[in-house]
């Protein structure tokens, strides 16, 4: 059989935690299977846990930026060149991307019509595609409708990852025989801790993330100071803190800024694989994240938790691991947003002992919804 992994990455580690996680799944059910890795973003060569394995890729979106460029630029037909091209003899498609459909992204007609083409032509050579738990929406505009559309004629499976998304694709007309609702799969990937971090292990997590800056308005200008001063109070109540670079060179910056701001006196931990960052994540006291899968690697792993929060998709996590009061409002009452973090600080071990509770419950889920995958897919 022969599988394609569409919408991953190892740029974000969220988005390659995701690609291990569908990985691990495949060669568990299907340990003969032929693998496609088709990235969303230009990378060169196949991530290293994926070498020597029996997995390939497409070196024309490896080598497309260029090319790609300049057919766009005389009008001819480009998607060759990217990651919306349907190879042959695909069975299955599974995209792992964790947030690609919405209003929020302004997607083109042009953009539109390279995605619907490429639906169509994995139909048209009998390929089925998932679209694995996923945050949706919303879709109020002319292209997130035609979004939706394009989406319920062509994806076999449509999963939902929360109860808000759920209902924004659900109220934009997907069709709810192929709408699933569960929750984040990468709660199945163990992590693995890095020895020469040793040096932080129990010490409090901080997590940066430059969508804080490009993807909200009143928050934006606040976002690098509010994060220095939620560390200034964890260090002056008697916590030891650190920075985690959770995906590129935007977040790596944000880090090196507030480092400096802060006489460069923290360690900031860079140049991990995914399931590195998760084992740093898993071996935190306490975690201040605004990525999302910063947010989900602690709580699967018992670690507690805040966020600041430019989506919803960060609410609905904290939900489904029993947590409430637990997004920072950057622009928010100070002394209010302090009160979550001390009241965190102070019931550590009651808050641990929800997350490992909730964590069974959404294992049992995650491992209920592979299952039936594979069955709809008739493996």
């Amino acid at each position: 059989m022969k599988i394609q992994i569409d919408g991953t990455n190892t740029l974000n580690k969220g988005a390659e935690l995701m690609l291990v996680a569908i990985y691990q799944q495949i060669i568990k059910k299907i340990p003969a299977a032929e693998i496609l890795y088709i990235p969303n973003e230009i990378e060169v060569g196949l991530p290293i846990f994926l070498q020597n394995k029996n997995v390939k890729r497409r070196r024309a979106v490896e080598k497309g930026r260029i090319p790609s460029a300049i057919l766009r630029r005389l009008r001819l037909p480009y998607a060759y060149f990217t990651s919306k091209y349907a190879s042959k003899n695909i069975d299955l498609v599974l995209d792992g991307a964790g947030f690609q459909f919405s209003d929020q992204w302004g997607y083109t007609k042009e953009r539109l019509d390279i995605l619907e083409r490429y639906y169509k032509n994995l139909k048209n050579q009998g390929t089925k595609i998932v679209l694995l738990p996923q945050a949706f929406g919303p879709f109020e505009t002319k292209q997130g409708k035609r979004m939706v559309k394009i989406i319920n004629d062509y994806v076999d499976i449509i999963i939902a990852r929360e109860k808000i998304s759920y209902k924004f694709i659900a109220d934009a007309g997907a069709n709810k025989e192929k709408l699933w609702l569960y929750p984040d799969f990468t709660l199945l990937v163990k992590g693995t801790f890095p020895e020469r971090y040793e040096s932080i292990r129990n010490k409090v997590c901080v997590i940066p993330n430059k969508k804080m800056i490009t993807h909200t308005k009143n928050a934006a200008k606040h976002y690098g100071d509010f994060i220095k001063e939620i560390i200034v109070h964890l260090e002056n109540s008697g916590e030891e803190v650190f920075l985690l670079n959770h995906e590129g060179a935007g977040d790596l910056e944000i880090c090196k800024q507030i480092n400096e701001s802060h006489g460069n006196t923290l360690t900031v931990v860079n140049n991990l694989t995914a399931t590195e960052v998760k084992g740093v994540i898993g071996a935190s006291r306490m975690v201040v994240s605004s990525r999302f899968h910063g947010v989900a690697s602690a709580l699967n792993q018992g670690v507690p938790c805040l966020s600041t929060s430019w989506n919803h998709k960060y609410q609905m996590l904290f939900e489904d691991f029993g947590q409430h009061n637990t997004v920072l409002a950057v622009d928010g009452e100070w002394n209010e947003e302090l009160k979550k973090i001390d009241d965190i600080r102070t019931n550590l071990n009651a808050v641990k002992s929800v997350l490992v509770e909730r964590k069974m419950v959404l294992t049992i889920e995650a491992e209920t919804m592979w299952n039936r995958i594979w069955q709809e897919v008739e493996i």
